[in-house]
């Protein structure tokens, strides 16, 4: 009968324990899909404090850290984006961040997949400050195919699914802001011709 109990509060913890994933997932999602790069860091900076909670329960200590770091590179972003002119700040700001990531991996990277979030954080920690619309969304795929790593070592099914989707959402954003600039660029050739042969 106890054995019976253990097993059943242990499958109700997992299933919480993805649960909260799958909230985190839905947020990430909707962050994604925003074309304002405002909501996107918003909503980016509040999945990453539900992942670090969802991967703490997992048992990755490096994905806690790794996610509360994102926590705060993403509201140091967002406040730079309104207080500061200078070039130095965002240079100090990625290599901080970039060397609080690669600290995290040599103290607590046990496994490849762990170091794949090492430098998915270090891609992030340069792209947030120097990067906006495409190239923002660009650098967040390539983050989110080295996180994905890590969420199947773990077995992490919402990270796996959240990974995957944001990925596809990723792309057909790049996809479709890329035809829009080379339209641009098209449509400003043609007036030039026209311009010039008149």
């Amino acid at each position: 009968m106890s054995i019976i109990c253990v097993s059943e509060f242990a499958f109700n913890q997992l299933f919480f324990v993805q649960l909260l994933g799958f909230i985190s997932m839905a947020i990430g999602w909707w962050a994604n899909s925003q074309k304002q790069d405002c909501k996107f860091i918003h909503g980016n900076m509040l999945a990453s404090i539900l992942t670090a909670i969802h991967l703490g329960l997992l048992g990755s200590f490096l994905g806690i850290a790794n996610q509360l770091v994102n926590v705060v590179r993403f509201r140091c972003c967002q406040q730079l984006g309104h207080t500061t002119k200078s070039e130095l700040v965002p240079l100090m700001m990625s290599v901080t961040f970039s060397t609080v990531a690669i600290l995290q991996g040599v103290m607590w990277a046990e496994h490849w997949s762990e170091w794949c979030a090492v430098f998915a954080a270090v891609v992030m920690s340069i792209s947030l400050f120097y990067c906006k619309g495409m190239a923002l969304r660009a650098a967040m795929l390539v983050s989110n195919a080295l996180n994905l790593m890590l969420s199947i070592y773990l077995m992490s099914w919402s990270g796996i699914l959240y990974q995957v989707m944001t990925i596809t959402i990723l792309a057909q954003s790049v996809f479709q802001q890329y035809k829009q600039i080379k339209l641009a660029t098209n449509n400003d050739t043609i007036s030039s011709n026209q311009a010039l042969s008149q």
